[in-house]
């Protein structure tokens, strides 16, 4: 039988060809099970700082997936903290938290008076209520000094001094619950806005489980010896909810 040779022109014969093929699949093996483990470790970032250090382990405390899955403790409170939330804004996982007042009353209040736009409207409603306080004085104060005039007028033209008496009660009552109610409208456009703000906004601290950290120090981040050299895995997995917002 004539020996099987390579075609002439080739640049390699059978055994060279049979030696790349296994290369080529172990190669491929290998790259299809670090994908399915995990993306390489340096793609392994908290998803608020973008680091990923040893001073502090990555968690991943919701049912967020991929990339966007792990997070600093630190990172994560400090974020809670300033969009004065309890949950995950991607996928809207409500965390186990503990929620303490950032401010005492008194400085809550002043707080929310030296911001510009409320002290403008304080100013606004304080001028309101002196004009129409002004204006209800004066009116309670004519008619009840006035009454004996308007009794005697009202006898003049055939009006009893009881209905006279009445009318001008009447219109006192009026005028006294109009400014009530006003006053007590102008005091509650400016308190609820300021007691929301006040009870939104918290400390928050987060209660983990000591588990978590345990199982992805173990399981999350696969070691380097693990990993063949010079292979790169370009393809990250990603969350399928929106990117987070700030306020």
């Amino acid at each position: 039988m004539l020996p099987v040779t390579a075609p002439e022109g080739s640049s390699c014969n059978l055994n060279d060809c049979d030696t790349q093929q296994q290369m080529s699949l172990g190669l491929g093996q290998q790259h299809r099970q670090i994908t399915r483990s995990l993306v390489s470790v340096g793609s392994i970032v908290c998803r608020i700082c973008h680091t990923n250090t040893s001073k502090e382990s990555l968690i991943s405390p919701c049912r967020c997936k991929g990339s966007l899955a792990y997070v600093h403790l630190t990172c994560l409170e400090r974020w809670l903290n300033q969009s004065c939330r309890s949950y995950c804004e991607l996928c809207r996982y409500h965390f186990n938290v503990i929620e303490t007042p950032r401010y005492r009353w008194p400085e809550s209040l002043r707080i929310w008076i030296s911001h510009p736009r409320n002290r403008r409207n304080i100013q606004s409603d304080l001028l309101i209520f002196t004009l129409l306080s002004v204006v209800t004085v004066g009116l309670v104060t004519v008619c009840l000094l006035g009454m004996q005039y308007f009794v005697i007028e009202g006898k003049k033209i055939g009006i009893s001094k009881l209905w006279t008496r009445g009318a001008i009660w009447f219109f006192l009552t009026f005028v006294v619950l109009g400014y009530i109610t006003t006053v007590y409208l102008l005091g509650k456009d400016q308190v609820a806005p300021w007691y929301r703000w006040w009870r939104s906004t918290v400390n928050v601290r987060l209660i983990m489980d000591p588990q978590l950290f345990r199982r992805l120090s173990n399981e999350s981040f696969p070691s380097h010896e693990n990993q063949t050299p010079g292979i790169h895995v370009t393809q990250n997995p990603r969350c399928p909810t929106n990117s987070p917002q700030h306020q």
